[in-house]
């Protein structure tokens, strides 16, 4: 049980996933503030957090996964919605990702500059990056060595994989050896969050050296149900946030500010169950306006993705058979016991960014290889009961936008969104681009002896006939951002400085701010906005 004696603070950072996680250890850094993390989940630990291919066993876990399912209608995924997985627990979804540290285009930031300030321009954002990382091969123009983010190379370990990227530059894509680095284009392996074969979550880079602070408390399994605002200015302004622990609610109070970190799902429905978010639909809810924001929960973006699954007639990758559950239980405890084999790499090894035609100048698809096969975005695994591989055909730039809106007025229900994707032909044609390249890449030499035939999407007599297909089979790559928009128009959702506009002491900081979606995973840049964001928050703490 709380005592209410206890929950006044300077900050209260609502959600403990990547950015509650970083701006949790910057704000308490100083020793001057009393910060408070409240999580909805619980401490993110258990045998499988820390195992890089323990990454399926969260894929139905109430306990560390929010579960979520988009509404989107037929025919896109024949009515069923999209399965979105969402991490729950402090370390967020660095708790249950694949893992891959990659960070986009410098023109993705440029482009957010545009739209707001300098401030996320790339030429200001790759220091960030290098500040926060500490990559295995050193430092250099591209990298950084003293953070507390370890990215590290991790060896292929399955056959197929490796020979994907010999595949690759046979179909003529170039040999890139860093995602990271001058290039975004290639084929190649990608780089990891991961140390000594374990996982390097976000919890153990920036929150676990934190909570020794006295000036630090955390609060786990509490969930928040609305942020709290007084009335006495010309604003409404955030004074703290109403949270529930084992059935009883609670205040906590904000002496500075208010931030939400709860991700581009959540953030914008806390957001609307406060008061902040479109006026109409806050009133279908009966829920009193504090500020009419008709952005909020629009603007959704997701990397929309096909996999195109093989045959593996080595049988030499996962498989959940007689033989491959045998396989997978002697990797379980050649993992236990030694940290090494087949549970001890992600399960995306390597991968590349392609551009979808030549009109195209920078790549707009990215591919990851797994070594099994799955459906419906890891939900259905029911294909690895055959022995294959997959390859994810992923849009990197959608021009789809979807939408999010509330079930009801209680915070534990799961708000209804739509992603809406494939309903332009920019999209339709980029993903149809993507699927015959891997097409291509997949019927080269290198991968000739683990070959066995395409299984999906399989023959089909013309483009129409693929895209039927493709979008009864459409999946996302766990990168939902931009439904709390940053920018500095008028109808932007928070400002410049993520400040959310018309209120005060309440920003919004995690992925939901993006303007645009990266061209590349979004975890590592979801580190990166926090940090400027504890930035904004410090130099206005001094300056006041």
């Amino acid at each position: 049980m709380f005592k209410a004696s206890n929950l006044h603070f300077d900050y209260v950072i609502v959600g403990g996933g990547s950015a509650g996680c970083v701006l949790a250890n910057r704000l308490s850094e100083c020793g001057n503030y009393r910060v408070a993390l409240i999580e909805a989940g619980g401490n993110g630990q258990s045998f499988f957090s820390d195992m890089p291919g323990g990454v399926i066993r969260f894929m139905h876990s109430r306990k560390f996964n929010w579960l979520f399912r988009s509404s989107d209608p037929a025919p896109l995924r024949s009515g069923k919605g999209f399965y979105t997985p969402r991490g729950k627990g402090l370390g967020g979804s660095s708790m249950i990702n694949a893992m891959i540290y990659t960070r986009g285009l410098p023109s993705d930031y440029d482009h957010w500059a545009a739209v707001s300030s300098a401030d996320w321009a790339w030429h200001n954002i790759l220091p960030r990056f290098k500040k926060l990382e500490n990559n295995q091969r050193g430092a250099n123009n591209f990298h950084g060595a003293e953070g507390p983010l370890h990215v590290s190379d991790v060896p292929t370990h399955f056959a197929a994989a490796r020979l994907f990227v010999d595949a690759g530059v046979a179909a003529g894509i170039p040999y890139n050896a860093d995602f990271n680095g001058e290039t975004l284009e290639g084929v190649g392996p990608f780089q990891f969050t991961i140390l000594n074969n374990q996982r390097w979550s976000v919890r153990k880079a920036f929150l676990q050296p934190a909570l020794a602070r006295k000036n630090l408390t955390v609060l786990t399994n509490s969930l928040v149900e609305r942020v709290v605002f007084e009335h006495h200015g010309h604003r409404p302004k955030a004074c703290g946030v109403q949270f529930r622990h084992k059935n009883r609610s609670y205040i906590a109070t904000a002496r500075r500010e208010v931030i939400l970190s709860g991700g581009a799902i959540n953030s914008p429905q806390l957001l609307m169950l406060s008061g902040v978010g479109p006026a109409s639909h806050l009133a279908e809810f009966g829920i009193p306006l504090v500020a009419d924001s008709p952005q909020v929960g629009q603007n959704l973006q997701e990397h929309v993705d096909v996999m195109v699954h093989y045959k593996n007639r080595k049988k030499d990758g996962i498989s959940l058979a007689p033989i491959g559950l045998a396989k997978m239980t002697a990797a379980l405890w050649q993992y236990a016991f030694k940290k090494r084999g087949a549970l001890a790499v992600p399960p995306a090894e390597t991968g590349g960014f392609i551009r979808s035609s030549e009109r195209v100048k920078e790549p707009d698809l990215q591919l990851h290889f797994v070594s099994t096969r799955f459906n419906d975005s890891g939900w259905d695994i029911w294909p690895a009961l055959t022995n294959g591989y997959a390859c994810h055909v992923c849009v990197l730039r959608p021009q789809a936008r979807g939408e999010l809106k509330l079930n009801s007025t209680d915070a534990a229900d799961k708000p209804c969104f739509t992603y809406n994707f494939l309903d332009n032909e920019a999209d339709r044609t980029t993903l149809l681009n993507g699927v015959k390249q891997v097409r291509n890449i997949m019927a080269q030499a290198p991968l000739a002896e683990h070959n066995g035939g395409e299984i999906w999407p399989g023959p089909t007599a013309n483009d129409d006939e693929l895209m039927k297909k493709i979008e009864q089979n459409l999946g996302l790559i766990y990168h939902p951002t931009s439904t709390c928009r940053m920018g500095n128009d008028a109808s932007a959702v928070v400002d410049p400085q993520l400040r959310v506009k018309g209120v005060e002491s309440l920003r919004v900081i995690d992925a939901s701010i993006m303007p645009t979606v990266l061209s590349g995973n979004t975890n590592a840049p979801t580190m990166v906005i926090a940090d400027v964001g504890a930035d904004f928050m410090l130099a206005d703490a001094q300056h006041h």
